[in-house]
């Protein structure tokens, strides 16, 4: 996620989880329980539970468990790098889904770099040569693929447009970001690696774990400042 999509799926959490109350239900014998709840309401409302071995969330949010446990307490699960939290969820609970525009970056990007190593530079719009470092969006894509059209269609046979064009428009098969569809990803960069100029596609980053997963962290993230806040302002007392 970037820093726009960050701010907003916190907006959006702290103002689901507005009316939650926290209450601790255990805490002995090295075990911690929270019921992190609206009054009346059962909606969004879940447990986090602290053992030695584990952490564990479960109700509304739907299902998480963590591979550290006591030893870095609930503090940890309001760690602010996503990436962090991602990677201390069991194996088991990890998703990644196609990271669409990654794809759509890889693809392009190689394509502009074959265009600027085959053609004069001359003939090389700068947009097409900044496209190799920056990536590109949709719209710069679709302008790509229009550019590469006015050279087919001028019979231009220094490189093949037409195949370059199909490419880029294949990519679309991807849109949708399903997990299942990730190893045919990689398959489909290396059917086109030459095609499109690239080289040890296959350590390309096309994957990114799965958003709603993330949000469902993003939920137990502000639950967990708000249990600490208790616990800070006990400790004060």
């Amino acid at each position: 996620m970037d820093e726009k999509e960050r701010n907003a799926l916190t907006a959006r959490i702290a103002s689901d989880l507005e009316n939650h109350q926290y209450t601790q239900l255990v805490n002995e014998n090295g075990v911690e329980v929270w019921r992190c709840k609206e009054p009346g309401n059962i909606f969004y409302g879940f447990d986090i539970c602290v053992t030695r071995f584990g952490m564990s969330v479960m109700g509304d949010i739907g299902a998480l468990v963590f591979h550290v446990g006591a030893s870095y307490g609930i503090n940890f699960l309001r760690h602010q790098s996503d990436g962090y939290l991602y990677e201390k969820l069991d194996g088991d609970c990890r998703r990644e889904v196609i990271h669409f525009d990654a794809i759509r970056d890889t693809v392009c990007g190689c394509i502009a770099g074959r265009i600027d190593d085959e053609l004069p530079s001359e003939d090389v719009p700068q947009w097409i040569s900044d496209m190799q470092d920056k990536g590109a969006t949709l719209e710069q894509a679709e302008q790509l693929v229009e550019w590469l059209q006015e050279r087919e269609d001028a019979d231009d046979d220094r490189l093949p447009f037409a195949e370059l064009i199909e490419v880029i428009e294949d990519i679309e098969t991807f849109a949708d970001g399903r997990d299942s569809e990730i190893v045919l990803a990689y398959d489909f960069l290396q059917q086109h690696e030459t095609l499109i100029g690239g080289s040890d596609l296959w350590e390309s980053t096309i994957s990114r774990p799965c958003p709603s997963l993330m949000a469902r962290l993003y939920y137990v993230r502000h639950a967990a400042s708000a249990i600490m806040a208790i616990k800070e302002t006990a400790a004060a007392a």
